[in-house]
């Protein structure tokens, strides 16, 4: 429902803009769910929901923006509610599963084939019932996002517990980290497991680990010869992959069987919000599968260490707790902490699977409107009822939205702008002329220091340009670049608190972690030279790349 500007009471307030999150790949029929759930619905179970949201989109480019003080209160509000009922933290974690689930149940019973078939009503009915289960799947799954990411309101409650207690100030990042350390693996080290069980399978078979390295090698010398210099670009990749099927057929079928379980469970993932990236395919598995038995690392050894240290770090967070006498609401709040990295990742998946599965319902709107997918991804909700049930649609006022518009969003309320209007908006809000910051500061996500060029990667297409020992900045990092990941000698981010996707996969991999800088992605750029202090949450630009 487009509003009338008099009828705004946020919109001209005295609280500025900050920006929350700028995400490229992002479209309108997705972000509208959250961005209207932040003003209207999540007040329930937070306690209070944001009084006002202002997105800008450039393309498939995404900033939106929060009022300063108004997501600070709000921060505050959650963090209080965790102090003042602990319990609440758990039932949390326990709802974003159960809401997470039922996401995934409406997205499993989405047809693929023959919705030509459906009528519009029904087709719209599809679509309202997507719309509301992310919606209520972020009524919960926001809480963690919003008590700590963009003011790290629950982070700095709990440095300031611990120093309460003592702890010197060299060592609250590395306590803060410990203590919040997941007493569960996430689904990027289930993931991780599966895969090097099913290379376990292979190492144990000499012939079968023989046939993969050999061919791996074969095929590897071909495609440096063909792509000389260009290697691990897509388009290297996409030759081994090519190559690597021929030999389908003389894996043994039970190790066969096993690599397709694996690859229906996480082909999606790097589908993200629009799909630009598009879905691994079963071969993408198989090569990275030749890649690994090529490399000459036992996968035996790799579950041991892996599941060594989890547990080594678990017992170092029960020695820090016993050490501190940590007691409730924190011993409570700190468990859920960990927690919520864990369903994170969880309820991630869940979203990234049910955005691919309404790719085609997208495409068949589009088909009957007489728009292309592009146009259909930038329709309100009300639009695409009235689009669909009443043959009304604004073509003219679409084909300009496509390519800029402002959203502004209050309780009950939202207001699309234009043109003129729109460009007015953004220049206000939009950050420029950061060239002379030499020094980012942020917060933990894992302790350690790195010294080494940066490279800016922020979506699989940039992972070609990364090198063991880069120091990987974005602006916030997905399970689509997980890969350049696992190569960073650190990683930092401009977004994202504790319990960000950088945070838990840092962890993971034991990886120095900054995150939310802020402006690391506008500082720096390819090949500068950084030294990252995670202890202390700093990044030092020390020489910039002519």
């Amino acid at each position: 429902m487009l509003m009338a500007k008099d009828r705004l009471k946020y919109f001209t307030d005295k609280d500025p803009w900050m920006l929350a999150e700028d995400i490229p790949d992002m479209d309108f029929f997705f972000s509208q769910i959250w961005l209207s759930c932040f003003v209207n619905e999540f007040k329930h179970p937070a306690g209070r929901a944001y009084k006002k949201i202002l997105a800008i989109y450039k393309g498939y480019h995404l900033w939106f923006y929060f009022g300063e003080k108004d997501s600070y209160l709000e921060g505050e509000h959650i963090v209080n509610k965790f102090i003042k009922n602990p319990q609440f933290t758990r039932e949390i974690n326990k709802q974003i599963i159960v809401e997470a689930d039922k996401l995934r149940t409406f997205a499993e019973r989405v047809p693929e084939d023959n919705l030509e078939k459906l009528t519009n009503k029904k087709l719209w009915e599809l679509y309202k019932k997507h719309f509301d289960a992310h919606k209520h799947y972020y009524q919960w799954c926001w809480i963690p996002v919003g008590v700590d990411m963009f003011h790290n309101n629950l982070t700095e409650k709990l440095k300031r517990h611990l120093r309460s207690l003592n702890v010197d100030e060299n060592k609250v990042n590395e306590y803060l980290v410990i203590l919040t350390q997941p007493t569960s693996k996430s689904l990027i080290q289930l993931e991780q497991d599966q895969f090097l069980e099913i290379a376990s399978l292979i190492y144990k078979n000499k012939e079968q680990a023989q046939l993969l390295k050999n061919y791996f090698r074969l095929i590897k010398r071909q495609a440096t010869l063909k792509y000389e210099l260009n290697v691990h670009t897509p388009k290297y990749e996409k030759f081994l992959e090519d190559k690597i099927k021929n030999i389908v057929d003389k894996i043994d079928k039970k190790i066969l069987i096993r690599l397709q379980n694996h690859y229906q469970n996480y082909f999606y993932v790097k589908f993200m919000w629009i799909g630009k990236e598009g879905l691994n395919s079963f071969q993408y598995y198989l090569k990275e599968l030749a890649r690994f038995v090529a490399s000459g690392v036992n996968p035996n050894k790799e579950i041991k260490k892996q599941a060594h240290e989890f547990k080594k770090n678990l017992r170092k967070r029960m020695a820090l707790i016993k050490k501190l006498g940590i007691k409730d609401p924190w011993l409570t709040i700190i468990g859920a902490w960990g927690d919520f990295m864990v369903t994170k990742i969880y309820r991630r998946y869940t979203q990234i699977y049910a955005i691919y599965r309404m790719k085609p319902v997208l495409e068949e709107i589009g088909r009957r409107l007489k728009l292309n997918l592009m146009e259909a991804r930038f329709m309100t909700l009300d639009e695409i009822k009235k689009g669909l049930l009443n043959k009304r649609v604004d073509y003219k006022n679409l084909k300009t939205r496509v390519n800029f518009f402002a959203y502004y969003l209050e309780k009950d309320q939202e207001k699309i702008f234009v043109g003129e209007k729109a460009k007015r908006l953004a220049n206000k809000v939009i950050r420029t002329n950061l060239n002379e910051v030499a020094e980012l500061k942020g917060q933990t996500g894992c302790i350690g220091r790195a010294t080494g060029k940066v490279k800016i990667i922020i979506r699989p297409k940039d992972m070609a340009k990364m090198q063991k020992g880069d120091i990987l900045v974005s602006i916030a990092t997905d399970p689509d670049i997980v890969p350049a990941m696992k190569k960073a000698a650190a990683i930092v981010t401009e977004q994202g608190g504790v319990t960000s996707h950088a945070a838990i996969v840092s962890r993971e991999m034991n990886i120095p972690c900054v995150i939310g800088t802020k402006i690391a992605t506008k500082v720096l750029k390819d090949g500068d030279l950084v030294e990252v202090d995670a202890n202390k949450g700093v990044v030092k630009l020390l020489k910039r790349n002519k």
